[in-house]
């Protein structure tokens, strides 16, 4: 005869806690018995904390793939806004230097405008002073060499109807016919003072 365990008595303890050792429960395996269930999970248990470590596991390499993969789209980022600043340094130097192109262009169009006029030259200087009549200079003296020579003495202003008064406003002249007289006693200001006596 062979042992079925599925028909075993339950203990008194089993039967006074509840929990019928026979009873049917669901599992994410289907429907067995408690017994059968509880053996199956006391049995995995170290199999259900090494699925718990890899679970661990897998979320901190997850973790660290995406602080990587941030750091990277933050140094693409930057790549390409130090790229966007460049062009637009190239893009500004290029207008400056189409400019630059522009305005020589124009400059070269003027001066070649201004080679293709006719000059006309001014007449020769020598040809000018031979047909116009040379006009007298005013002063005949020579100029002076180094040698004495007399010199005519200058005219003194006359200083008869010279203002004095200079050119202050009516309301600020002074007469000049009235001159006051110093009253009292001055005396001259001391050149050194000695203290020393001789």
């Amino acid at each position: 005869m062979t042992h079925d365990p599925s028909h075993r008595l339950a203990t008194a303890e089993e039967i006074m806690n509840g929990k019928n050792p026979f009873a049917k429960v669901s599992t994410p395996l289907g429907e067995m018995e408690r017994w059968r269930a509880e053996a199956m999970l006391i049995g995995t248990t170290g199999g259900m904390q090494s699925v718990l470590q890899t679970v661990r596991d897998d979320a901190a390499e997850l973790e660290k793939k995406t602080a990587a993969l941030d750091a990277k789209k933050s140094a693409v980022l930057s790549t390409v806004n130090r790229l966007l600043r460049f062009m637009s340094r190239v893009d500004a130097l290029t207008s400056r230097v189409e400019a630059l192109e522009a305005k020589h262009r124009a400059d070269e169009a003027a001066q070649r405008d201004f080679e293709a006029e006719p000059l006309e030259l001014p007449p020769d200087i020598l040809e000018h002073q031979t047909l116009s009549t040379p006009t007298p200079i005013g002063d005949e003296a020579p100029p002076p060499g180094g040698e004495l020579h007399a010199i005519a003495a200058k005219e003194e202003p006359s200083l008869e109807h010279a203002d004095n008064v200079g050119d202050l406003p009516k309301e600020l002249e002074e007469p000049v016919d009235p001159v006051p007289e110093p009253q009292g006693s001055v005396y001259p200001q001391p050149t050194a003072i000695s203290l020393n006596k001789e």
